[in-house]
C-alpha cells in the first residue's frame, strides 16, 4: 500500500508538473475569443458553444463487431467482417508479463516475433510497450502513434486495468482483455468497475483479427501501426473502422481513434464569459453536459493571476501576473478551471452511492464512516469531491510556488503543490480533526527519534483546507500568526504505527515564515489591504443549440452553495465567497 501511494503521489506531482508546463506554453498564444453566447439563470452561468467550437465527437462503435487485417504487399487490406468470438480464453497473463511464443513467430513490421509486450490499457507491443502520454488527447494520440513502437492497438485507452488471458494454439495466438475504466476516484467517471471485454487473434500468417464484445467505454485507439521507415504516406490511413470493405488497402499502417470534444482553450472560455458579462469575477468554474477528450474526469487550472476589484499585482507568492489581455480582463480575473467538468463524473454527484467503501484512502469511500460521525444522517457532506477538486484548483491562485532561504540554502517549498515532506496543516480544517493542506504538503508528528510518523498526507481527498502558509499567501493571516514549520527531505519508510499511520526516516529542516520572505518578498497587498471578497462565476456549459439538462443546474448550484460555505470555513471567516452574476 505504501508503494502505491507513493506511485500515486509522484504521478500526481508530474500531472501538475506538465499541467504547469502547459499553462507556460499557452500564455505564450494568442488572445482569446469569444466561441459562445451567454445568457444567466438564476445565479448561473449559461454557455451555450457555438457550432463546431470543440470540434466533434467520434464514439466508439464497434461492440459486437470483428476486424480483419489481411497482410498484402507490405501492407494491410482491412475489413469489417462477421462478428467472431473465441469462448476459451486459455490462461491468465500476469500484468507486465511478456508473453512468449513457443509454436510460431509473428510477422509484423517487417520482423518476426517470439514476444508480444501485452499491456492491461489494450495493446500488443513489438519490442517495448505501447505509450502515450497521460493526458494527451485520443484524436492526436491516433496519428502520434505512427513511426514509434512497433504496435496493434486493439483498444488503446489510457488509465485501464484488469486482467488479461492468452491461449496459443499451432497457427495462431489469442489474446482477451477484461478490463474496467478506473472507479471511484475523485477523476474517475464510475463509482463502481465497468466492462469492456475485447480480443485479438494474431495467426501464423500475419492476419490480424479484433473482436468486441462487451464494451462499456466510447473512446479508444484501435489500429495497426507497423514501424516501417520510409513509410508512404498515403499509405497512413486514417479511416472509419466500422465500413470498412475487404477491398480497403492495402495500408502500412491504418487506425481510428474514437474520442469526446477537443479540449477548450482556456483563454476562449474567459473571453465569451466577460465579455458577455463584465470584468465581475475574480474565479471562473466551468460545468457541463458533455465530455471533453481527456482520461481524467477532473481538470488543471491557470489564469492571468490578476488583482482582484481593486486591481494591482499580488507580490511574494512566487507568481507573478501576467497577460491580463489575453484572457480579456482589465485586471480582475484571477483563476479559473481550463476545462468543463462533465455532469457525470463522480464529482458532480451530491454523494457517492449508498453502500459505497474502498481500500484506497485517497478515494472518499475510505473516509464513509469517519465523515459521516459529523451529520445528523450519518451521510457524508455534500459534494465532497467537488469541494476537493475546486478548493484546490483555486487554491492555486495563491500555492504552491514559494521557496524558502535556510542557512544560505534555498529550498523550493513545492513547485506547484507543497513538497510531500512539508509540515502543512490546516489551523481551519473542513470536516476532519487533523487535515493537511488543499495544496499538498502533510502532517507530520516528529517522534524525536530521527522517524516521523505521518497523520494526514498530501493528497487532496477528502476535501482538505488550507496551511498557515496558503493563508498567508492569500493575504488572510500576518507573518507573525504563521508558527514555525518544517520540511522533512531524504524520506525513507519505516513502518507503521499503532493506528496504521505510515512512519518514515527523514531529515528535518526548520523554517519559519521569514525564510520565505527572504526569498519572495513581502506579500504585497499586506493583510490589511489584501482582498477579502472573492466572486467565482459559476459556468454551465452546453453543445450548441441545447439548453442545460436539470442536472447539470442542480449539480451546480449544489456545488454553488457547498463552494461559498468551504471557503469560510477553511479561512476561519477571514474572507468570504461569493458565486454570483450580479
Amino acid at each position: 500500500m505504501t508503494r502505491l501511494l507513493s506511485l500515486l503521489t509522484v504521478a500526481f506531482v508530474l500531472l501538475c508538473l506538465g499541467l504547469a508546463a502547459a499553462t507556460a506554453i499557452q500564455d505564450r498564444q494568442a488572445p482569446g475569443k469569444p466561441i459562445g453566447k451567454i445568457s444567466t439563470q438564476g445565479d448561473l452561468i449559461v454557455f451555450e458553444l457555438d457550432e463546431g467550437a470543440l470540434g466533434h465527437t467520434n464514439l466508439f462503435d464497434l461492440a459486437r463487431h470483428t476486424l480483419r487485417f489481411t497482410p498484402e504487399s507490405g501492407g494491410y487490406r482491412v475489413e469489417n467482417a462477421a462478428f467472431a468470438w473465441d469462448a476459451d480464453f486459455g490462461s491468465q497473463v500476469a500484468p507486465r508479463t511478456p508473453v512468449s511464443l513457443h509454436n510460431f513467430s509473428f510477422p509484423f513490421s517487417g520482423g518476426t516475433w517470439d514476444t508480444l509486450a501485452v499491456d492491461n490499457t489494450g495493446s500488443i507491443g513489438f519490442g517495448a510497450g505501447v505509450t502515450i502520454g497521460r493526458f494527451d488527447q485520443l484524436q492526436n494520440a491516433g496519428k502520434a502513434l505512427v513511426g514509434k513502437t512497433p504496435a496493434i492497438c486493439v483498444f488503446l485507452k489510457p488509465r485501464m486495468s484488469g486482467p488479461h488471458s492468452v491461449k496459443e494454439l499451432d497457427d495462431r495466438v489469442v489474446i482477451t482483455w477484461t478490463l474496467t475504466e478506473p472507479a471511484g476516484g475523485i477523476q474517475d467517471f464510475t463509482w463502481t468497475p465497468t466492462v469492456n471485454r475485447f480480443q485479438a487473434v494474431l495467426s501464423k500468417d500475419g492476419t490480424i483479427q479484433m473482436s468486441y464484445d462487451d464494451v462499456a467505454a466510447k473512446d479508444a485507439v484501435v489500429g495497426v501501426y507497423p514501424a516501417v521507415s520510409g513509410t508512404d504516406p498515403s499509405r497512413v490511413a486514417s479511416i472509419d473502422l466500422s465500413a470498412a470493405k475487404k477491398a480497403d488497402g492495402p495500408f502500412t499502417v491504418v487506425y481510428e481513434t474514437f474520442h469526446y470534444l477537443s479540449l477548450p482553450n482556456p483563454r476562449d472560455l474567459t473571453c465569451t464569459v466577460l465579455t458577455a458579462l463584465g470584468d465581475r469575477f475574480d474565479l471562473l468554474a466551468y460545468y457541463s453536459d458533455f465530455r471533453v477528450d481527456n482520461q481524467e474526469a477532473g481538470t488543471p487550472s491557470n489564469g492571468p493571476l490578476g488583482g482582484g476589484p481593486n486591481g494591482g499585482a499580488v507580490t511574494g507568492i512566487g507568481a507573478q501576473q501576467r497577460n491580463l489581455a489575453s484572457y480579456c480582463t482589465q485586471g480582475r480575473f484571477q483563476w479559473q478551471y481550463i476545462q468543463p467538468v462533465y455532469v457525470g463524473a463522480n464529482q458532480m454527484q451530491e454523494h457517492p452511492p449508498a453502500g459505497i467503501s474502498d481500500a484506497n484512502n485517497h478515494n472518499i469511500g475510505f473516509y464513509m464512516h469517519q465523515l459521516g460521525e459529523r451529520t445528523p444522517d450519518g451521510g457524508i457532506p455534500p459534494y465532497d469531491y467537488a469541494l476537493s477538486q475546486i478548493g484546490h484548483e483555486m487554491g492555486h491562485r495563491w500555492s504552491a510556488f514559494v521557496s524558502a532561504q535556510v542557512s544560505g540554502e534555498k529550498i523550493p517549498l513545492g513547485p506547484t503543490h507543497w513538497a510531500r515532506g512539508l509540515h502543512a496543516p490546516a489551523p481551519f480544517p473542513f470536516q476532519r480533526p487533523t487535515e493537511a493542506s488543499a495544496m499538498g504538503g502533510g502532517v507530520w508528528q516528529d517522534n524525536f527519534d530521527g522517524t516521523f510518523t505521518q497523520l494526514d498526507d498530501d493528497y487532496y481527498v477528502p476535501a482538505t483546507g488550507y496551511s498557515y502558509l496558503d493563508l498567508y499567501l492569500m493575504g488572510l493571516v500576518e507573518p507573525s500568526e504563521v508558527p514555525d514549520f518544517f520540511i522533512l527531505r531524504n524520506l525513507t519508510p519505516a513502518g507503521r504505527d499503532a493506528n496504521g499511520h505510515p512512519i518514515f526516516k527523514a531529515d528535518r529542516t526548520k523554517i519559519a515564515i521569514q525564510d520565505v520572505v527572504a526569498v519572495e518578498g513581502p506579500r504585497q497587498p499586506d493583510v490589511d489591504h489584501a482582498q477579502k471578497r472573492f466572486n467565482t462565476g459559476m459556468v454551465v456549459m452546453v453543445e450548441h443549440g441545447k439548453k442545460p439538462s436539470r442536472e447539470l443546474i442542480e449539480r451546480t448550484n449544489g456545488i454553488r452553495a457547498a463552494w461559498i460555505d468551504y471557503f469560510a470555513t477553511v479561512t476561519g471567516h477571514r474572507a468570504s465567497m461569493t458565486a454570483t452574476v450580479k
